[in-house]
């Protein structure tokens, strides 16, 4: 078991560090693009596509990051009344629905990638499939997150669905 959380942490450091670098140079090559554009005139569409592909590539590269580090919006109210016990059929409940879904996620991206992207980009003259690829990519990659994170909602202990938020006691 715990060679397999070595490699579940391996994992994940790598799929930060993918996210991350993707983000760094994306922020890098904005500036670069802004002080091409403004101070000297310049302007390349390849370039400004690739940051538009880029922008796309973090953003649903972020959804499994979201669903691991437990970063998605919630609203815990409700869900803090309840004993652990509960809370934690509740979790299974709720990444069920997540992957859900994420599985229309998939397939709809498919579609929509097979659909439009026989057409070439007009920057890089890709065809728009490896842009349109991305969701649907992206998208097994979240359910595998989801999937791990229902499994460990099964068999998390029962402290690990305690109240995260309490008010501060006077």
């Amino acid at each position: 078991m715990n060679k397999l959380k070595k490699l579940g942490a391996t994992v994940e450091k790598i799929y930060m560090g993918i996210g991350a670098a993707a983000m760094g140079l994306l922020a890098a090559l904005v500036i670069f693009t802004v002080i091409m554009r403004y101070c000297f005139s310049l302007s390349w569409k390849s370039v400004s596509e690739f940051n538009v592909l880029l922008f796309t590539f973090t953003t649903f590269w972020g959804l499994g990051l979201n669903v691991l580090k437990n970063e998605h919006v919630s609203v815990t109210i409700l869900y803090d009344m309840f004993k652990p016990s509960v809370k934690r059929w509740i979790s299974v409940i709720n990444y069920i629905v997540m992957l859900v879904v994420d599985i229309l996620f998939i397939h709809y991206g498919w579609a929509y990638a097979v659909k439009m992207g026989k057409q070439l980009s007009m920057g890089m003259e890709i065809p728009m499939f490896y842009m349109y690829g991305l969701m649907p990519v992206c998208g097994v990659i979240c359910a595998v997150c989801i999937v791990i994170k229902a499994i460990e909602a099964v068999f998390a202990p029962a402290s690990a669905f305690e109240p995260k938020d309490k008010p501060l006691e006077k």
